[in-house]
């Protein structure tokens, strides 16, 4: 094993970065959607398909139907960057540098496919589409964290 450059060194500390960013924004969507749903329905749902179903029925009650169509934009762009949040919790993660300082991540994990099947799945990225990918999840965030505390204001749920 060669010891890393300072630039590998850069990027790595630089994925690093990114990947907590892009896990912090997603989790943050993850807990309103919990939280609107246990202080609603006094109920947790665990599976973010579930929480996304709390939230599309609470969408559709009596004062909060004016509130549906933003939800369920926050819910179904939230399912697009599930596949990102798996491969960032989960996914082993190697850099590879050329003699030029180009530089490919790759991130590896197991996906089961099926009763004790799985297979070896790799994505590749560099530090810009991450970059790119994590100031993209971040502009989604604020968006639903508006949303959410427009409701909570409005709705008085708070507290």
């Amino acid at each position: 094993m060669t010891t890393p450059s300072e630039l590998q060194k850069a990027i790595i500390n630089d994925a690093i970065a990114l990947r907590g960013s892009i896990l912090t924004s997603y989790a943050q969507v993850e807990f309103l959607l919990a939280d609107i749903s246990v202080k609603l329905d006094l109920k947790f749902p665990y599976l973010i398909k579930d929480r996304i179903k709390a939230v599309t029925k609470i969408a559709q009650r009596p004062g909060y139907e004016v509130y549906k169509a933003e939800l369920d934009k926050i819910c179904d762009e939230l399912l697009k960057y599930d596949e990102m949040r798996v491969f960032m919790a989960h996914g082993f993660v190697t850099l590879t540098t050329d003699k030029k300082d180009n530089h490919e991540l790759e991130y590896r994990m197991y996906q089961r496919v099926g009763d004790g099947k799985f297979n070896l799945v790799l994505i590749t990225t560099t530090i810009p589409r991450l970059e790119d990918a994590a100031m993209e999840i971040t502009r989604y965030v604020s968006d639903a964290v508006q949303l959410f505390s427009r409701i909570y204001n409005e709705q008085k749920l708070e507290g």
